[in-house]
């Protein structure tokens, strides 16, 4: 592509467009061209062990995703059999009658014809809390007492006294089978155990391994192995109750890990070591774990001999061609980032210069000549955009200065704008905080520390931040200020370190913090939440009606409000995070709420709001603010995320009805709005407030 005239004569070219002697590649070129030829055959011999090695891994952990799947399957269906004889055990014991305990001969009878769950087990036996046994069957039949096996004695005496249900292994005298034993304590209605239950049942390697797993020793083995590394059933029968230390691919490393896995739990654990991959899942009943074993073979990676060899060589040939071209190719994009460097090199940041001020680019043409262009564009639109920041912060300091509220930015832990209110709260010009450390304005480094982990964590739970801050005033004493804040990032701050932005708005609330040592304030306010509890609501209500009735006038609403999906919260994260959750809501409730609108917890999940002077369409637009509030949040505690709404019912209070009516019908509407859906707002007219409430209170 031949150059135009103009940029020609600007880029010093011939009036053919051939580039002058200068140009031509010289010794650094070639030697680049050189150094580039080997860097490419080092790359290929680099990029064959690489991608055998990624091979390798993948393969890796797609053996680890399913024999790890495999394993917890097998152990889930495990478990739930054993749970299921523990739980029929354990209604058998609740429907023995206590009274027939003493009387060996009613206690057998009573287990042979009147308890049909014993079918369940081949043998039961129980016996009384001193240790004697009233009762033994097995395979239907009565037993001698003293017949009953010394180690189903002890886990029998083991239950006594621990009070609550065992499970244990016995190895038969008789065979190599193994028993399993489930025990549970017999109590009265009063919680003392006078005796226990105990049911066995004989279980074979076959019975407890399904049949798929056993696909051979030496390739893949499935087995079930007791803490001590004892196997209690193996998916080979040469291999019934032997050890782990002598199987293939386990050994000592493997018995590391098991101890590493005590107390059993159901989560499973994979590791691949000296050619085999083993895994192995918890069952925390029987104290059990399920374990395989897999000889990994990886794949030979296609390509690397024959047909696929010539291939990757034939790649290799053509790249290093292509390399050659890119070096011939590359001078002139090699001359125009020297002239880029040296434009940043000339200028100040945030100024560029005129076009005229450009340094030319020799030999510029074809797309080169089409960045230069764009270079000069760019430093003309940075040079518009810098004046525009410039004019923008202007006009933002002028509004911060002027506005009636506190509001600060911040960026990078430094105060980056504020107004004169809040540069006033803390007692310093304006001027003396832009660029301060937050550091400086905290009491230590400790306390520094907890303000920023504080806010890092409402913005993960919440996305924003609502809270009382203690910092330090200018002459040395402490402030304690509501600060709320939100991530905002600026549309003229594109700059790689620019970060993002935290907007402010701040208050002082010290003298808020020492009315709240106070009895009276105790008293009037919910200690969790710090907003008026449901008395003092309810004063606040008859103080309104006490008014209206004097002087009637319009407006007045009544909001009644309930977190949905709160119970999820306390069940799956705690209650420590419900309260977190809470105080939250409590802040939301207490910005969103307009003077002099009231806001209180009434108890649990369930707050009010008092309307005073608002009308059915202002309250009804105010409660769907609060509704989309919460439907945007996205709250998350120790990385469980939580989706919540609210639920609110609305009614236009009644001057000449009872407060007991009116809280009542807003419980009702809200009642109304949780069962079309939740999340929405439900009216109550006046009117039906009327029919369905009290008289005048």
């Amino acid at each position: 592509m031949a150059p135009d005239a103009d940029l020609s004569r600007a880029a010093g070219l011939s009036e053919e467009g051939r580039l002058p002697p200068r140009a031509r590649l010289g010794p650094l070129l070639r030697s680049l061209l050189l150094l580039l030829v080997a860097a490419v055959l080092l790359a290929g011999a680099g990029s064959a062990w690489y991608v055998q090695r990624g091979v390798a891994q993948e393969f890796v952990a797609r053996a680890v995703d399913q024999q790890a799947e495999e394993v917890e399957v097998v152990a889930r269906l495990l478990a739930a059999r054993i749970e299921q004889q523990q739980k029929v055990l354990l209604a058998l014991a609740d429907s023995l009658p206590l009274k027939r305990l003493q009387d060996s001969a009613a206690l057998a009878g009573e287990l042979h014809q009147e308890l049909p769950l014993a079918d369940w087990f081949d043998s039961l036996s129980v016996a009384l809390a001193d240790g004697r046994v009233m009762a033994y069957m097995r395979a239907g039949k009565d037993r001698p007492l003293e017949s009953l096996d010394g180690n189903e004695r002890e886990l029998l005496r083991r239950t006594l006294a621990g009070g609550k249900p065992m499970v244990g292994t016995v190895l038969q005298p008789e065979g190599e089978d193994l028993r399993l034993l489930f025990t549970a304590p017999l109590r009265t209605s009063a919680g003392a155990v006078v005796g226990v239950m105990a049911g066995g049942m004989r279980l074979s390697s076959q019975a407890l391994l399904p049949p798929t797993a056993a696909d051979g020793w030496s390739a893949s083995r499935l087995m079930l192995v007791a803490p001590d590394g004892s196997i209690v059933a193996h998916s080979s029968p040469a291999r019934w109750l032997g050890h782990v230390r002598d199987e293939a691919g386990l050994g000592l490393p493997f018995l590391r890990t098991l101890q590493a896995q005590l107390p059993v739990q159901s989560r499973s654990t994979s590791q691949a070591e000296d050619g085999y991959l083993y895994t192995l899942a918890g069952m925390p009943l029987p104290q059990w774990f399920v374990v395989r074993v897999a000889r990994l073979e990886a794949p030979p990676l296609w390509g690397l001999s024959g047909e696929g060899s010539a291939a990757l060589l034939g790649a290799a040939a053509l790249a290093l061609l292509a390399a050659a071209a890119m070096v011939v190719l590359a001078y002139p994009w090699m001359e125009l980032t020297a002239r880029a460097e040296q434009l940043l090199q000339r200028h100040a940041p945030g100024r560029m210069p005129r076009l005229g001020c450009m340094p030319s680019v020799a030999h510029a043409w074809g797309e080169v000549a089409v960045l230069w262009r764009a270079l000069h564009a760019l430093s003309r639109q940075r040079d518009t955009q810098a004046r525009r920041a410039a004019r923008f912060q202007a006009q933002t300091q002028t509004i911060l200065e002027e506005a009636p509220v506190a509001i600060v930015v911040t960026r990078h832990d430094r105060v980056e704008l504020l107004g004169m209110q809040a540069a006033r709260l803390l007692g310093y010009a304006p001027d003396e905080l832009q660029g301060y450390p937050i550091r400086q304005l905290c009491a230590s480094d400790a306390e520094h520390a907890r303000l920023m982990e504080r806010i890092h964590w409402e913005m993960r739970a919440y996305g924003q931040f609502n809270g009382e801050v203690s910092l330090m005033h200018k002459n040395g004493h402490p402030v304690w200020l509501r600060m709320q804040g939100r991530r905002v990032a600026s549309p003229l701050r594109r700059d790689a370190g620019a970060g993002v932005a935290m907007v402010w708005m701040v208050r002082d609330v010290t003298d808020q913090r020492k009315a709240r040592a106070h009895p009276q304030w105790m008293a009037q306010h919910d200690a969790l939440t710090q907003l008026p509890n449901r008395e003092s609501f309810t004063l606040r209500l008859q103080q309104w009606l006490d008014e209206r009735r004097k002087a009637p006038a319009e407006g007045g609403v009544l909001l009644f409000l309930d977190l949905d999906h709160f119970a999820s919260v306390n069940d799956v994260a705690g209650h420590d995070a419900g309260d977190a959750l809470l105080r939250h809501f409590a802040r939301l409730l207490e910005t969103l709420v307009p003077a002099p609108g009231v806001a209180a917890r009434l108890g649990g999940d369930e707050f009010a709001v008092l309307l005073p002077e608002s009308s059915l369409r202002e309250g009804r637009a105010h409660a769907s603010q609060l509704c989309e509030a919460v439907g945007a949040w996205e709250a998350s505690y120790q990385g469980q995320r939580f989706w919540l709404g609210v639920s609110i019912g609305l009614v236009v209070l009644d001057a000449q009805s009872s407060i007991a009516a009116m809280l009542h019908a807003a419980d009702m509407a809200c009642y109304e709005a949780k069962r079309q859906g939740r999340g929405r707002v439900q009216v109550q007219e006046r009117c039906e407030i009327a029919e369905n409430g009290a008289g005048p209170g």
